[in-house]
């Protein structure tokens, strides 16, 4: 029994989409519609053919990745290739290719169309330039849904959503060219058929497709594209320039033969003399007319001499444009053609100012030529460029990616960078210095104080006796050497100093890392450190230089250390701790008081007034002072009698309720005890 494929099937299920691994953005449509036949009919899904994985640049290395939290497109949407959620990314290399077909179409409509019109046997093969018309109008269609569906970064995250995607495009300032260059301006064939121009009806009706000029935004996108990712720009900037002279002598040889139709053929010596038989072909009418625009445009002159007042202006005009057009060409193209020697020229002034140094400070002839030598081997290998200077505007993250993969093959070789970690890794390679040494140089001398390590990139190294003959070991490309000095062992019985004498076969490429720099980097990365210091010990060991009970002490001291620093650390946070716990129930504990406060203030305030209205006793009230309040009453009060001494109560401490409490001043009885004091009978 045949198994019966449905198109739910086919689809596949909303759960199993889920569960599938989604595929990679740039995945096409047709590879999405064979895998779900396949899935469907249970046959093996073909995979192209994968590029081994490095293990080091899988690990050192940035991974693309996909955004999870992206809207998964609608079933429908990707069923139809995904055009409901259509989006391009302009980062792409299909998008850089598709531009370049752009690109030559819209020079195809800017040379040929002005061409066409106006030499009328170049427009004779109707057929075949028509094919080519709405070949070039196709892909400006296509171009249009392209370029309305290009994706655009927003807070950094590229957007996809074909909504978005189209808003953005009618937002921006490049819709109206793209509209204009689509309007079907061929419809006026109808009733101007193409074919039927001559030497006396011009131009010929392709004029009208001159609207198709208004795409050239995309050719220069593409250019400025191929600018930024060429090795060699200056290169490409003389090229395009040549390009743009190119055209612009066309287009002005083409208005040279237009003015000869209108002024007419062969009136004068000025214009294009069209009779004769050499002078009808197509060949020398453009070839004449190109040549009389070179002359005129590069102000070289030896042109006929101007006859009428058209023929003046438009001479005039095209030497302004010439002296202006070509004057700014001229120097680009001087400015590109300096550029491209820069480094060269730099490099052989430094030499120069070495050899100067050298002639004037009597330098021997060996060294001179030693230092010579070395200038050349520099040049040669690397181009006497300056690494951290290039590479001085990029962030520390891609710098350290660079550097890793520039030297892939000599850091896959370096024992130690095998199990360290990504970040160790980075912080290590921003930090390496390269030095390039000659044949006979000592990179170390045994005693020399050592502060820096070394790691071979290319030569060869030896390490030799102290009588400077016998070869103790050979040293390749990924060796490290000098570790033992900067590490600080302790026991070390030679303490930081050298232990071998290394020397340099040939023109040996080192990278060097300071000790203080290779501290810094190890400070976060303690095992790396004790991988390096073990492998300091051993080396020690064989040679007999380590103190194994300083080393041991050492170590108990370390570790004693370490502990006690850890229960100093521990002791602090428990006292922080409790620190505040205290400052948060002395905080509680005043806001209580300040309550029980202000409760009785107000409870003695009571009692003052209660005191004041009570009649039955006058005497009392005859030197009460009363106090003036602000915001908030105040409990401050003096009582004077005759015969007592003046007694002051205790002032509030409730400062928050009572901001306005007012010194007491000894003033004159307030109207209402004046008022009582009156009414009490003698």
């Amino acid at each position: 029994m045949s198994p019966v494929v449905t198109i739910h099937q086919i689809m596949g299920s909303a759960a199993d989409g889920q569960v599938r691994k989604k595929m990679a953005p740039g995945t096409s449509c047709w590879r999405r519609f064979r895998n779900r036949i396949c899935r469907a009919l249970g046959l093996p899904i073909k995979r192209g053919p994968s590029k081994p994985s490095d293990w080091f640049l899988d690990k050192f290395s940035a991974q693309e990745f996909y955004d999870n939290d992206e809207p998964e497109e609608p079933q429908g949407s990707k069923w139809l290739c995904g055009w409901k959620g259509f989006s391009v990314d302009p980062t792409h290399t299909a998008h850089y290719h598709w531009l370049a077909v752009v690109s030559l179409a819209v020079l195809y409509n800017v040379v040929f169309v002005i061409g066409r019109a106006v030499f009328w046997e170049l427009d004779k093969s109707s057929t075949s330039w028509f094919a080519l018309d709405y070949l070039c109008d196709a892909i400006y269609v296509i171009d249009t849904v392209i370029h309305m569906h290009e994706g655009y970064l927003e807070q950094g995250i590229m957007v996809k959503d074909s909504t978005m995607l189209r808003r953005n495009y009618m937002k921006s300032d490049w819709w109206p060219y793209d509209f204009i260059s689509l309007i079907p301006t061929d419809i006026t064939y109808y009733w101007w058929p193409p074919g039927n121009c001559d030497y006396d009806r011009l131009p010929c009706p392709v004029i009208v497709r001159l609207n198709r000029l208004f795409r050239l935004p995309r050719m220069w996108e593409w250019f400025d594209r191929t600018e930024t990712a060429t090795s060699f720009p200056n290169a490409f900037r003389i090229c395009k320039v040549v390009m743009a002279i190119l055209v612009l002598i066309h287009w002005n040889a083409c208005l040279f033969f237009a003015i000869s139709y209108a002024i007419g053929f062969g009136t004068d010596n000025w214009v294009y003399n069209i009779t004769g038989t050499r002078n009808e072909t197509l060949a020398h009418q453009y070839i004449y007319s190109f040549y009389w625009s070179t002359l005129t445009l590069t102000t070289i002159g030896e042109t006929p001499q101007p006859e009428i007042d058209v023929e003046y202006i438009f001479v005039v005009l095209d030497f302004l444009a010439g002296v202006l057009i070509f004057a700014t060409i001229v120097g680009n193209i001087g400015s590109m053609i300096s550029n491209m020697n820069v480094a060269r020229v730099e490099f052989q002034n430094k030499m120069d100012g070495v050899k100067q140094y050298m002639a004037f400070r009597k330098v021997s002839g060996e060294l001179e030529a030693r230092v010579i030598r070395w200038f050349a081997y520099t040049w040669a290998e690397s181009g006497a460029l300056d690494e951290e200077h290039v590479l001085s505007s990029l962030p520390d993250k891609l710098k350290a990616e660079i550097a890793i993969r520039v030297h892939l093959d000599t850091l896959r070789k370096v024992q130690i960078f095998k199990d360290c970690e990504p970040g160790l890794l980075e912080a290590l390679v921003l930090k390496l210095k390269l030095q390039v040494f000659s044949p006979g140089d000592y990179i170390c001398r045994k005693g020399d104080v050592g502060k820096e390590m070394y790691i071979v990139k290319r030569g060869r190294l030896q390490v030799v006796a102290d009588d400077g003959h016998t070869v103790l070991a050979s040293l390749g490309a990924g060796s490290v050497f000098g570790e033992v000095s900067v590490l600080d062992i302790a026991g070390n019985r030679t303490g930081n100093r050298r232990t071998a004498n290394v020397r340099a076969l040939g023109y040996s490429d080192l990278f060097c890392l300071a000790k203080r720099d290779l501290w810094e980097a190890l400070a976060d990365y303690p095992e790396a450190r004790a991988t390096l210091t073990k492998r300091g010990c051993q080396l020690l060991r064989k040679d007999g230089l380590l103190d194994e009970t300083v080393f041991e002490n050492a170590k108990t001291t370390q570790l004693s250390l370490e502990e006690n620093v850890r229960k100093l650390e521990s002791t602090v946070d428990l006292l922080n701790n409790r620190l505040q716990g205290l400052l948060a129930d002395v905080g509680q504990e005043q806001a209580k008081l300040k309550q029980r406060i202000c409760k009785i203030e107000s409870r003695f305030i009571e009692s003052d007034e209660e005191f004041d209205s009570d009649e039955t006793t006058p005497e009392l009230h005859r030197d009460i002072k009363v106090c003036s309040y602000s915001d908030t009453p105040s409990c401050s009060t003096q009582y004077m009698d005759a015969n007592n001494p003046v007694r002051e109560r205790g002032h509030s401490l409730c400062v928050d309720r009572t901001p306005g409490l007012l010194q007491i001043i000894p003033e004159p009885r307030s109207k209402s005890l004046r008022l009582k004091r009156k009414d009490i009978p003698k």
